[in-house]
């Protein structure tokens, strides 16, 4: 427990455990497999990293999007904490030197997404390495009646019968019972330690409005004035819709940018760094963004079209307010949108996929006409059920606040003050340095901390939570010296 707590504290800077991750981490300690299924934000990813850096140890990191892997690896790096992904963007010399480092024993991550896992020169390699643990991230994908089914996770079973020695561990965000059941079922795993955490956050405010006979662009500005100045995602179903809405904010004088598929590589990293830097903070995307991105002040998500599914609305909405402050969780819908819902089923060919897909359907238009609360709606979604009645703050417990009414009100100043301003003026600039992103220098959270307690030594310094000794090592006296000057 001790190693536990100075590994927690060295890399990550927190001194003590979220909910179920001591267990977690405990289990796949001992060779335990494990089933978790861990909302937004609630520190998944820690939970299969800090094992494989307590017993030096190598964990495989199934995972499904590239930038996701990168991001990663990137964070970890910056740690400390040695890792690496392997995918097509990678040069063939530098996959060899990954290779090399994994078999010697010096990787204790590495990132591999589940079509390169199939392959069998990986299986050779892999069998020659000191792998402990297989972590399969968004593990729900691995089934037909998750959300977001792909054939390319079922293969992710041969796992157990290739590696019958390794630890097998799965993890997602967002999975029904019946959807926990088959991952279990498809990955082999062995009375695994089964975690469900509580899929109520009473930080959110779930919000629903039907705008079928209202103009959605005054509301939306109505929204973005009540977050001014504080990062908010807006998730529009068409790559137009997203374009438009951008140029209109813009308009308007709010520092937007778009995030889609068929942006450049280079220019959706560009707007992705705007965002988190915060010199943009709205982000219009299509679903393309937001799977592993990690801007825990996030204070609103805004939908101005139905999703697909409860479960795809649930993840998205939840990357809200991972810092655990209050945060809104706003669908703007409208009657237009259910024939585009219908016509996508109606492109299905699956009998059995087309009876999910309705069942998606009809429970979307449940959440729309609810009148039970919204939060104790999505936890029974998920096979949980609350012991409370009411969330007393959705718009069924509550009611509409004012400003998603347009009813008239003064807008808001901006709350980022000279000093804010120029601490993250100098974290960009710490960040360009070191060549990382300006999160990695340090969260948003510690941003507020380190202004609302301003330490003036670094014993002070390290007792905020999310600064731990690498961060005091590299950053402690000149954040200090910022400070003092301010």
């Amino acid at each position: 427990m001790k190693d536990l707590e100075q590994t927690l504290q060295r890399y990550w800077g927190y001194s003590q455990f979220r909910s179920r991750q001591q267990e977690i981490v405990g289990a796949l300690l001992a060779g335990r497999d494990a089933a978790v299924v861990m909302p937004t934000g609630g520190g998944k990813s820690l939970c299969y990293q800090l094992p494989a850096v307590v017993a030096a140890k190598t964990c495989v990191v199934i995972s499904p999007l590239i930038s996701l892997m990168d991001d990663q690896a990137q964070q970890l790096n910056a740690r400390g904490i040695p890792a690496a992904c392997l995918h097509s963007n990678i040069s063939f010399e530098e996959q060899k030197e990954i290779w090399r480092r994994l078999l010697r024993g010096e990787l204790r991550l590495l990132y591999l997404s589940p079509e390169r896992m199939a392959r069998e020169d990986t299986l050779i390699w892999l069998k020659k390495a000191p792998v402990q643990w297989f972590a399969i991230d968004e593990a729900h994908c691995i089934s037909e009646w998750g959300h977001e089914f792909r054939p390319d996770y079922r293969q992710l079973g041969q796992i157990r019968d290739h590696f019958p020695e390794a630890t097998i561990a799965a993890f997602t965000a967002s999975a029904t019972a019946r959807v926990r059941q088959d991952i279990v079922t498809q990955l082999k795993l062995r009375e695994p330690l089964k975690v469900a955490v509580s899929f109520h956050r009473s930080n959110l405010r779930y919000l629903a409005l039907d705008i079928s006979r209202r103009e959605p662009f005054p509301l939306l500005l109505s929204v973005l004035r009540q977050h001014e100045g504080q990062s908010v995602i807006i998730y529009d179903s068409t790559i137009k819709g997203v374009e438009e809405t951008a140029a209109a904010l813009r308009a308007h004088g709010i520092r937007a940018v778009v995030y889609h598929g068929k942006l450049e590589a280079e220019l959706r990293q560009k707007n992705q760094e705007l965002w988190m830097s915060n010199e943009a903070p709205v982000m219009v995307g299509t679903l393309a963004f937001g799977l592993g991105i990690n801007k825990p002040s996030t204070r609103a998500v805004i939908h101005l079209s139905l999703p697909k599914s409860i479960e795809q609305y649930y993840q998205e909405a939840g990357r809200a307010g991972r810092d655990g402050a209050p945060a809104d969780c706003v669908l703007l819908w409208r009657n237009r949108d259910l024939p585009v819902l219908i016509h996508f089923i109606e492109q299905l060919s699956d009998e059995g996929e087309i009876r999910r897909a309705w069942q998606r359907y009809r429970d979307v238009r449940a959440y729309t006409a609810t009148e039970d609360c919204r939060a104790r709606l999505l936890c029974r979604h998920f096979g949980e059920e609350p012991k409370w009645e009411q969330c007393g703050q959705c718009d069924v417990c509550a009611g509409l606040p004012p400003w998603l009414t347009l009813r008239p009100q003064k807008a808001k100043s901006p709350p980022p003050g000279s000093i804010e301003l120029a601490v993250r003026r100098w974290r960009k600039q710490q960040a360009e340095l070191k060549q990382v992103r300006p999160y990695q220098v340090f969260s948003d959270a510690v941003l507020r901390e380190l202004i609302e307690r301003r330490p003036r030594d670094l014993e002070a310094l390290g007792r905020i939570r999310g600064i731990g000794p690498r961060t005091l090592d590299n950053f402690g006296l000149a954040i200090l010296d910022l400070l003092a000057d301010l």
